[in-house]
Parts: C-alpha cells; sequence; structure tokens
C-alpha cells in the first residue's frame, strides 16, 4: 500500500432526513503516502535532526521507534525533539533523543540541521486511518521504525519520589493495577462511573489500584477524604467486599510529574487504559495493559506493542470505527458504555494468568 495508489473497500455512512441512517461498501483509490520531510541521504549529510511535533503525549512516544531506528542508522546524527514543555522532563529520559526543547523555545538551526516538523503530518496523512500510526511516522523519513516500543527507564530522583508516594498512600497488597481516569478526548477515554467501579471491584480482591490524570482537581475516588463534586458513587457490592483486616487500596495519583507517574507505573503488575498516553507510556515502561478502544480502531495504535490485551466496539456497536469525524460534536459514547467493568476485568485477570505461567 505504500508503494502507490491501492484499491481500498471502506464503510460510508449517512443518513437522509427523517431516515435511519445506512452503511455502505465503497472502493475507493487510495492516494500514495506524500513524499518524506527528509530522506535518509539528507540525514547521512546533516549533523542534526530536529523534530518537532505540537501533539499529544502518546503521539509523541510513537515517533520514538523510528528515531530509534534513525539513530542505530546514523550514530553521528544528535536528535532534538521539540514537543509540548509538558512531556520535555519524561522524553528526555529516552536513549532515542539527545535533546529535548519545548514548543515556545528557539530550536538548533544551521546549515548541518534538517528539521521535521510533524505536528500535521499524520492527521493529513492520506492513509491515517488505514496505516498504523508507528508506521505512517516512518514515512515522513523514508525509514522503517524498530519494531518495538521505546524502553523508558525512570531516572533515580523519579524513582525516589515514588517510593515516597507509594509510602504514604499504599498498604502492602500483593498486586498493583494502574488505571488511567481519562484521557484529552471524551471518545477516547473510559467512563469515570466504570473506571470507579472496576477500581472497587480490584479493592474488594485485597488489590491496590492506582488511578491517573494529569489534572490535581480531578473527581476523587468515592470515599476518599476530599469532595467527589458530580462524580457518580458506585453501589458497593456486599458480595465482594474485602476481608477484614487485609482491604485494598485505591489512591488518585492526580496532577503528578510524567517521570514520576512512569516510575508509579513501571511498579505496577499491570494497567487499565483507554487510547491515551498512557498507553503508549506503558509500553515503554514494560508495564502489561488492558487496553480500551471506542471510537478509534486498535490496529492503528498497537502495532509492535506487547504483553497487552485490547477490548473493542467494534462489531457490537454500528457507528464504530468513526475515525473522529464531526458525529462526535453529538457523540453520547455508546462504543465506550459498551466495554462494561465485567468485560475489562476479566480480561485482566486473564492476562495477569497469562504472565504468571512459566
Amino acid at each position: 500500500m505504500n508503494q502507490g495508489q491501492a484499491d481500498v473497500t471502506v464503510q460510508h455512512r449517512f443518513a437522509l432526513r427523517g431516515r435511519p441512517t445506512r452503511t455502505e461498501q465503497l472502493t475507493v483509490i487510495l492516494p500514495p503516502p506524500p513524499e518524506p520531510l527528509c530522506r535518509p541521504e539528507d540525514l547521512a549529510a546533516a549533523h542534526r535532526l530536529v523534530v518537532r511535533r505540537d501533539a499529544g503525549l502518546g503521539d509523541c512516544l510513537m515517533i520514538l521507534p523510528t528515531l530509534g531506528a534513525i539513530r542505530q542508522r546514523f550514530p553521528h546524527l544528535a536528535v532534538t525533539f521539540q514537543a509540548p514543555a509538558a512531556y520535555t522532563a519524561l522524553l528526555a529520559g529516552f536513549a532515542e533523543v539527545d535533546e529535548v526543547v519545548p514548543l515556545n523555545e528557539p530550536s538548533p538551526g544551521g546549515a548541518e540541521v534538517v528539521f521535521a516538523d510533524l505536528s500535521n503530518y499524520m492527521e493529513r496523512h492520506p492513509q491515517a486511518w488505514l496505516v498504523p500510526r508507528i508506521d505512517l511516522i516512518s514515512t515522513a523519513f523514508g525509514i522503517p521504525p524498530l519494531p518495538r516500543a521505546a524502553r523508558y527507564q525512570p531516572p533515580a530522583g523519579a524513582r525516589q519520589e515514588a517510593d515516597v508516594w507509594l509510602s504514604e498512600h499504599n498498604r502492602g497488597n500483593r498486586i498493583r493495577i494502574g488505571m488511567a481516569l481519562r484521557g484529552i478526548y471524551g471518545h477516547r477515554s473510559w467512563l469515570i462511573p466504570y473506571v470507579f467501579e472496576l477500581a472497587q471491584r480490584l479493592a474488594a480482591l485485597n488489590w491496590e489500584v492506582l488511578i491517573f490524570d494529569a489534572n490535581p482537581d480531578a473527581p476523587q475516588y468515592p470515599g476518599a477524604d476530599e469532595p467527589t463534586g458530580e462524580t457518580p458513587v458506585v453501589p458497593i457490592h456486599p458480595e465482594r467486599a474485602a476481608s477484614p483486616g487485609c482491604p485494598g487500596q485505591v489512591a488518585c495519583a492526580y496532577g503528578l510529574e510524567l517521570p514520576v507517574v512512569a516510575a508509579l507505573l513501571a511498579s505496577c503488575d499491570a494497567a487499565v487504559v483507554p487510547d491515551t498516553g498512557l498507553l503508549h507510556l506503558a509500553a515503554c515502561t514494560g508495564t502489561p495493559f488492558v487496553a480500551i478502544f471506542g471510537a478509534i480502531p486498535p490496529e492503528l495504535r498497537l502495532n509492535y506493542y506487547e504483553n497487552f490485551r485490547c477490548l473493542t466496539a467494534q462489531g457490537r456497536v454500528p457507528c464504530v470505527p468513526c475515525c473522529e469525524g464531526p458525529q462526535h460534536i453529538r457523540c453520547r459514547y455508546e462504543c465506550l458504555w459498551a466495554i462494561t467493568p465485567d468485560e475489562v476485568e476479566a480480561a485482566l485477570h486473564r492476562l495477569l494468568a497469562e504472565l504468571s505461567r512459566p
């Protein structure tokens, strides 16, 4: 498909006024990928590559397998990553880059510098909804990515801060699960009532649960000392109550620096993550995970990752995949309501069972 035009079958959904939505199969000619932003010969002649990406955390992390391949092929080449300031401390810890510069600061220039702005490259790519994002990035350089997630080792300071945080919040439970409360987009998050219900279920098994969110004022887990605001309070399941003397623990890890989040995530036995940056961070820290996908086809995000289980509403909700079309203005997230805590808990148990086999 990357060699030129190709016939591709797609689903087209439309509705005439006053009539139900119809779906038809159409065959379209897929445009060829754009010319690379810079070619291998450009990189061979340069002393520095500057890559700019103004996007979310997951999008930045999905660039790293390609940068790793570039570093491997051109060891003389210094790599500067220009990214949102919120991610620079984390990205600086990856071996795939030499330097991380915030977007609002000038990037290195000069005759021997190659500049690649990926800020809109993937979104405008003609194959954006047919080819995995990691592979799309590689077309910008004409170099295949390394077939694995970039590996992140939290620095000693972040590990120490995470240990202090855990000493204040955990009870020494035998299994620790990380969960993402929400992502930047509602249609790519799981639902907060479901997150809290699953956390309650796992705590009832005497497990420890860490719920992550970038906002320190995110809705608190019901039962915490802080007010819950309008957060739906999940009913207690008496039949799943924790054993006396050995209760589980649910702690809200909100508003922490990303290197500390990565250290906490690396300490987890597994994670439950929707299609957000925390999914890709789990892959980079080597944390097994259950991935939850609503609108987006999971095959566009998960290639080269390992030790995960994936749950999707494809085949169960007729509007999936919708690939972030204008219908999200009116979206009620039927695809996310379809993936229940029962289903996610079962997938988590299967994942942990597979990991424990010799």
